[in-house]
């Protein structure tokens, strides 16, 4: 059995992290630069106002870094099959790589076409 090098993956990890979720930062907007009595504002960063559309924003989140994830693996897999060069333990390792990440991606797709869908149903039950 192959031992897994868990410092690289540490790395792989760390790097796709730092490039893939944006960091995103917050100001408070004050009421016309007055400088006595004014109120100030602070503006909603997530863009919505209930709980349904919270899960949608936290939804399209995963399935964009998801998405990136995928076109990686599906690269990296065409990669393990050139470089297999008709090893065929290799090739089987290179067809479950593609497979496991074409099944992942799908499951991806599904979660999010079923979020659509529920948040879509409570809408319209509850009435909101």
């Amino acid at each position: 059995m192959k031992k897994i090098d868990y410092t690289k993956l540490a790395a792989l990890f760390a790097s796709l992290f730092l490039i893939l979720i944006p960091v995103m930062f917050v100001y408070a907007q004050s009421g016309g630069g007055s400088t006595g009595g004014s109120s100030a504002t602070i503006q909603n960063p997530l863009g919505t106002n209930s709980v349904q559309g919270l899960l949608l924003k936290i939804m399209d989140l995963v399935v964009k870094v998801g998405s990136i994830i995928v076109v990686f693996f599906i690269i990296y897999s065409g990669y393990k099959f050139v470089t297999a060069r008709g090893n065929d333990g290799e090739v089987s390792k290179a067809k479950d790589i593609f497979w496991a990440t074409i099944i992942g991606g799908a499951i991806l797709l599904g979660a999010k076409v079923i979020a659509e869908v529920v948040v879509n149903t409570v809408k319209t039950t509850v009435g909101a």
